[in-house]
């Protein structure tokens, strides 16, 4: 049967001319089956007069199956069709009830029609086409039917979703960084910057830069946004990296703002390519340090308040125990310096380079790049575990600089308890010893935590005493550190240090045991000798100190080894009555 047997009328008057026999070699029709895409035509009423084999295919069905039927018949019969969305939106976009719309659409205005369409494969993936419908004139100027393409446009939505999800997770990403994420041209404007940065600028910007939004941005330079010393010194940086293609990593920027103040950065840049290699701009990341600086000018300052302190008072030894005590938290904050500096340095920010640079490398093939391409497929995936990682990089860092906040405020902690002692220089006043002894704990807990060492209490009941509080805490102090030291050399891995307090006689001792690299015979006699030491880094004033204290207050300070590798105690005897003449 013929494609247009059921449809005289529209033979007679089809522009095609008269339809072609079977065994005809070339008509139109023979030219229409072989397109590479769904050709159809439609009587007034909307029949399927012609299907060539493009869309048959598609239908899965032989040609009687659809010639004289129409869109409604279609679907009750082999056709289902529909997309994957709610039910109500399904009914909307149904493809017979929009096919009908639009075919009353042309016959009514003469004017052809496009649109998307959307429907389900057997295997229930959805499938898309592009489809114009327009109408079909007959010899005598009226409308006779109407005419149709059928595109299928899957796989390039399906490289739209791709490339828009791609889309969608760097906007996610750069709307919620509190870094300072962007992209420059060549010039050194903005193209682009997350929402860290326009925060930043948003609260620091004078003398009308009006930012309102991070669009406002776009088109400016570090020049707009900062004061001229900072500014150059980017633009400097950015224009070498244009010149030569090295990046700049973990470099620590000050950055002074047009409102006056100033922020300190931590911030990596990387040259910017486009799909044919050439460098168009620079892209990085700033990372807001400013509280890992202040917490560092802190500790500087305390330090230069000590030593003048120390002074003053005429009391280095004291001056000596502060240090040696803020030195031991001064570790945790070099420890905390160091890790935010190798993050930075290992800052998962490169990655989100690569994947620009392989974007920019197809951005005239985009779409078929994420569709087909090993390395398009993979992109989605990659860019959301870089998006992770730097997440994990900016929670390692707020961890690390909350460490820092509470180092720095161990060692005004420490500084206080120590100005607490020197302030009663001199006094002559009723202590407990157990409170003194967790004092001078509390003084070394930061070093003890992080050299992993056990403390082991054995505290009897003692008379109170009075003495020289800040001589005694000055010496155990520096006993309790100095066992700190030892089992820190020494190669146990149960390192301890017991401490015990107990009368003997008229005197109460505090001892301090340790379980470390312990005295050799030799050094036994020299142990108390000011500058004696075994440390590669001592300065054999502290336990010289002790003793030269313990005797002040009436009593002495021992110590007693087995010999290398069998620890040490150290002891402190004090009488019970105040000791007579001293000072």
């Amino acid at each position: 049967m013929h494609p247009l047997s059921n449809s005289s009328a529209l033979a007679e008057s089809n522009p095609l001319e008269q339809p072609p026999s079977q065994s005809q070699a070339f008509s139109p029709f023979l030219l229409l089956n072989q397109l590479p895409f769904g050709v159809f035509l439609k009587d007034k009423e909307g029949r399927y007069l012609f299907l060539n084999d493009w869309f048959c295919r598609l239908k899965k069905a032989s040609l009687d199956e659809f010639i004289g039927k129409t869109a409604e018949e279609f679907a009750a019969g082999k056709w289902q069709a529909g997309t994957s969305d709610t039910p109500e939106k399904l009914r909307e976009l149904h493809f017979f009830s929009e096919a009908a719309r639009h075919h009353r659409l042309v016959m009514e205005t003469g004017r052809s029609t496009v649109m998307e369409e959307c429907y389900l494969r057997d295997d229930g993936e959805p499938q898309y086409f592009h489809v114009v419908r327009g109408p079909l004139i007959g010899r005598d100027g009226n409308i006779i039917g109407l005419q149709g393409i059928l595109v299928d446009i899957t796989e390039r939505k399906q490289a739209e979703a791709q490339l828009a999800g791609e889309r969608d997770m760097l906007g996610a990403l750069m709307k919620s960084s509190t870094d300072a994420i962007y992209f420059k041209d060549r010039e050194s404007r903005f193209r682009r910057c997350s929402m860290g940065l326009f925060s930043r600028c948003s609260g620091s910007i004078s003398r009308g830069a009006n930012l309102k939004s991070v669009d406002d941005v776009v088109g400016k330079s570090d020049f707009d946004l900062f004061g001229e010393e900072h500014a150059r010194s980017a633009f400097e940086d950015e224009q070498e990296i244009i010149r030569t293609g090295q990046p700049v990593v973990g470099k620590i920027e000050r950055e002074g703002w047009l409102d006056g103040h100033v922020t300190w950065a931590l911030t990596s840049k990387m040259p910017l390519y486009d799909d044919h290699g050439q460098i168009i701009g620079t892209f990085g990341v700033s990372k807001d340090i400013t509280a890992f600086k202040e917490a560092e000018a802190k500790v500087e300052q305390l330090h230069r308040q000590l030593l003048q302190a120390s002074r003053q008072a005429g009391m280095a030894e004291v001056a000596t125990s502060v240090l040696h005590n803020v030195g031991n938290v001064l570790n945790s904050v070099n420890v905390s310096a160091t890790l935010l500096l190798d993050n930075a340095k290992r800052s998962n920010v490169s990655y989100l380079g690569k994947a620009v640079a392989l974007l920019n490398d197809h951005l005239a093939d985009a779409g078929q790049f994420l569709a087909n391409d090993p390395k398009g497929r993979q992109l989605p995936g990659y860019l959301s575990r870089v998006a992770e990682e730097l997440a994990k990089e900016q929670q390692r860092t707020m961890t690390e600089l909350e460490s820092l906040r509470e180092n720095v405020e161990h060692i005004k902690e420490i500084v206080a308890m120590q100005q607490n002692y020197a302030n009663v220089s001199g006094v002559v006043e009723t202590v407990n010893v157990t409170e003194l002894v967790e004092d001078a704990l509390r003084m070394n807990t930061g070093a003890l935590a992080r050299h992993e060492i056990t403390l082991v209490r054995d505290f009897a009941p003692v008379p109170p005493l009075t003495v020289e509080k800040h001589k005694v805490l000055q010496v155990l102090v520096n006993v309790i550190r100095n066992a700190k030291y030892a089992c820190d050399e020494s190669a146990h891995k149960d390192k301890q240090i017991k401490l015990r307090i107990f009368q003997r006689e008229q005197w109460v001792c505090v001892a301090v045991a340790d379980n470390g690299v312990g005295i050799a015979p030799e050094n036994m006699t020299r142990i108390f000798n000011h500058g004696f030491t075994t440390r590669k880094d001592g300065h054999g004033f502290g336990l010289h100190s002790g003793a030269l204290a313990a005797a002040e207050l009436g009593g002495k300070l021992t110590a007693q080894s087995d010999g290398p590798g069998q620890g040490a105690t150290f002891t402190l005897e004090l009488p019970l009555r105040p000791a007579q003449g001293g000072d």
